[in-house]
C-alpha cells in the first residue's frame, strides 16, 4: 500500500503542474487584449504578454536550480506560485499595458520556478525508476490538463472583458495550498560524502541530454506555434478551430501521462525514439490533413507523442548526475527546453522556406515538414544515447 507520505506529495506535484503552460492562459485573447490598446498593436501585445515571460523563465530555471542548493523546495515551491498568482491575477486591475508588463516579468518569475520544481520533486522523492517514470508521465498530464482549462476557461472570460481573462489565474490558489499542506520540508544536502561543501557535479551524458532538449523543442514546439496558420492557410476552419485543435493536443497529452509508465515498460531503452517518430507522423497528418477532423486527430497523436518525449528527457537529464546535482540538472535541462521554444520560429520557418520555395507548399507547410527531419534525426540520436547513456534513464 503506497505510503500516505508519498501520496502527499504526489498531490502538490500535480497541483502545481497546471501552472506549468500558464504563459498560454491569456493567449487566446490577446487579439481582445490588443483592442484594448490599439496605440501598441498586435505585435507589441504578444512580445508583452507571450514572448516577455518566456526570457524571463530561460533566465530564473537557472537561478532556481542554483537556489535548491541552499533552499529547500518546498520554500522554493510557495514563492513560485506566489508570484505566478500575483503576477498573473493583478493585470485584472490595471490600464497600462506598461504596468501589465511588469506583471507578466513576475509572473514569468513564477512559471520558471513552477517548471524547474515539479520535475525536482519528483527526482527527490521518488528513486524507483518504474515509480519516478509514473510520477514524472502523470505531471505531463496535469500539465496538460492546466492546457485545456485555460485555453477553455480563459477564452470564455474573454469574451465578457479583455481583462476579466487574467482572473483564470485564481487557479493558483488551488496550487499554493497544494504546495503548504502536502510537499516536505526537506533542508538541502550541505556536504557530500567526502565532507566538501555540496556543489553541482555535471556530467556528460547530462550535456548531452540537455544539448538535445533544445533541439527538440525547437521541431516540436513548431506546432503550438503555427497551428492557427496551419488550420486557416488550409481553409479547414477559423482561428476557433484552431483554439479546438490546440485542446485535442492537450487532450493527447493529458490521456498519455496516465498511460506512460505503461509505455515506457514496453519499449523501455528505445521509448524516446518512439516518441520522436509517432510526433513527425502527426506532423505529417496536419502538415497534408484534408478536413478538421483529420487534422484535429493529428493534433491529438501530437499530443501523445509529446507527452511521451518530454517526461523522458527530464528523467534523463536528472537521472545522469548524482542526487545532490538532480535539481540544478533538471533546471538546464528546463532552461534549454525554452531556449529551444524561443528559438523555434526562426529555425524552422528559414529551413521550411526550402519546401515552400516551389509554390507547392505554403511557409506554414515547409515548417512542418523541416520540424519532420529535425525530429527523425533524434529520433536516431536517442536510440543511440538510450542504449549508450546512464542505466538510470530510460
Amino acid at each position: 500500500m503506497e505510503k500516505g507520505s508519498n501520496r502527499r506529495v504526489k498531490t502538490a506535484i500535480y497541483l502545481c503542474a497546471i501552472l506549468m503552460m500558464g504563459a498560454i492562459a491569456v493567449a487566446s485573447n490577446i487579439a481582445s487584449i490588443a483592442a484594448a490598446f490599439p496605440e501598441a498593436g498586435q505585435t507589441k501585445v504578444v512580445a508583452y504578454l507571450i514572448s516577455a515571460p518566456c526570457l524571463v523563465v530561460i533566465l530564473v530555471t537557472l537561478v532556481t536550480g542554483k537556489l535548491m542548493d541552499f533552499v529547500p523546495k518546498k520554500t522554493l515551491m510557495i514563492a513560485g506560485v506566489l508570484f505566478w498568482l500575483v503576477g498573473g491575477v493583478l493585470p485584472y486591475f490595471m490600464d497600462s499595458l506598461g504596468l501589465i508588463l511588469v506583471m507578466r516579468l513576475i509572473f514569468g518569475v513564477g512559471v520558471g520556478i513552477v517548471q524547474s520544481l515539479c520535475p525536482a520533486l519528483v527526482i527527490e522523492n521518488f528513486e524507483d525508476p518504474a515509480e519516478r517514470a509514473k510520477v514524472m508521465g502523470n505531471m505531463t498530464a496535469f500539465q496538460m490538463l492546466g492546457a485545456i482549462f485555460f485555453s477553455l476557461v480563459s477564452g470564455n472570460l474573454g469574451r465578457i472583458s479583455w481583462n476579466i481573462a487574467f482572473l483564470v489565474h485564481l487557479i493558483a490558489m488551488v496550487s499554493l495550498i497544494a504546495a503548504v499542506t502536502c510537499i516536505p520540508y526537506k533542508q538541502p544536502v550541505k556536504t557530500s560524502s567526502s565532507g566538501e561543501k555540496g556543489k553541482f557535479r555535471p556530467t556528460a551524458m547530462m550535456w548531452v541530454w540537455c544539448a538535445a532538449f533544445f533541439v527538440y523543442m525547437s521541431g516540436a514546439q513548431t506546432y503550438a506555434n503555427f497551428a492557427s496558420s496551419l488550420i486557416t492557410e488550409q481553409g479547414l476552419g477559423d482561428t476557433v478551430a484552431a483554439g479546438y485543435s490546440l485542446a485535442c493536443f492537450a487532450l493527447g497529452g493529458f490521456v498519455m501521462g496516465f498511460i506512460f509508465g505503461k509505455i515506457a515498460d514496453i519499449f523501455k531503452k528505445l521509448t524516446l525514439t518512439v516518441g520522436c517518430v509517432v510526433l513527425s507522423f502527426s506532423f505529417l497528418i496536419m502538415t497534408f490533413a484534408a478536413n478538421l477532423p483529420m487534422s484535429y486527430l493529428g493534433a491529438f497523436i501530437c499530443g501523445l507523442a509529446f507527452s511521451i518525449c518530454m517526461p523522458c528527457i527530464l528523467n534523463g537529464a536528472g537521472g545522469a548526475v548524482p542526487q545532490a546535482s538532480s535539481g540544478m540538472a533538471v533546471s538546464i535541462a528546463t532552461c534549454m527546453q525554452n531556449a529551444g521554444m524561443t528559438v523555434c520560429p526562426y529555425l524552422v520557418t528559414a529551413g521550411g522556406a526550402a519546401f515552400a520555395a516551389s509554390g507547392k507548399l505554403s511557409g506554414t507547410q515547409g515548417a512542418m515538414l523541416f520540424s519532420i527531419i529535425i525530429l527523425l534525426v533524434l529520433a536516431v540520436a536517442f536510440t543511440v544515447i538510450g542504449f549508450a547513456g546512464n542505466k538510470k534513464t530510460i
